[in-house]
């Protein structure tokens, strides 16, 4: 089997675990549900991995948005226009994909080496981010990490709430206009602080 093959069926593996997760939630991916979705056998996917585990692993390291986004750079005169686009890409992230939310409540729910795992490396790259920010504004970092870890805390809490949930503080939040009005907030929060 080439590279290219294997790469290919990879994806597959990969991609049959976010239909999984989309459709049944973390909870039902399972070697055989894996199987069954992917058309690999289990054999396959257990080479391939090593373990559910690892698998899940690798999805999840493949979907965070704090692992997988690329960041435009700091600069002295962008500090306020940076913390603000970073936000607006995590909304916009957290509001259009369902197995991101699954991630979060599934996190919430569960301990395991994966997710401890995604964490520490989500802690890593928040810190990377918020020490920059400290840097250039000359804020303190319990005041940026205190800013960031309110928004990062309730972002997936309001996305995952407007599932079943239309109104949250008077504030429409499952449609576009609601979280702009949040977003104006956050601007607001940076434009005051940094």
């Amino acid at each position: 089997m080439t590279t290219r093959d294997r790469n290919q069926t990879e994806q597959r593996i990969l991609d049959a675990v976010g239909k999984i997760v989309e459709t049944e939630g973390f909870e039902a991916v399972g070697v055989n549900a894996v199987a069954n979705v992917s058309g690999v056998s289990k054999v396959l996917i257990y080479r391939y991995f090593g373990s559910i585990e690892q698998l899940l692993a690798k999805y999840l390291e493949d979907n965070d948005f704090w692992l997988n986004t690329e960041f435009p750079a700091l600069q002295h005169n962008n500090v306020k226009d940076f913390a603000k686009a970073v936000f607006r890409a995590y909304i916009d992230m957290l509001r259009k994909s369902p197995a991101l939310r699954k991630l979060y409540r599934w996190e919430l729910t569960t301990n395991n080496p994966s997710i401890e795992k995604l964490r520490q490396r989500r802690e890593e790259t928040a810190m990377g981010i918020i020490n920059a920010v400290c840097q250039m504004s000359g804020e303190s970092l319990e005041r940026v990490a205190g800013i960031s870890t309110l928004v990062t805390a309730s972002v997936p809490y309001l996305c995952i709430l407007s599932e079943n949930c239309g109104v949250y503080n008077s504030l429409e939040i499952t449609s576009d206009s609601g979280w702009n009005k949040l977003l104006e907030t956050i601007d607001f929060m940076f434009d005051k602080i940094l």
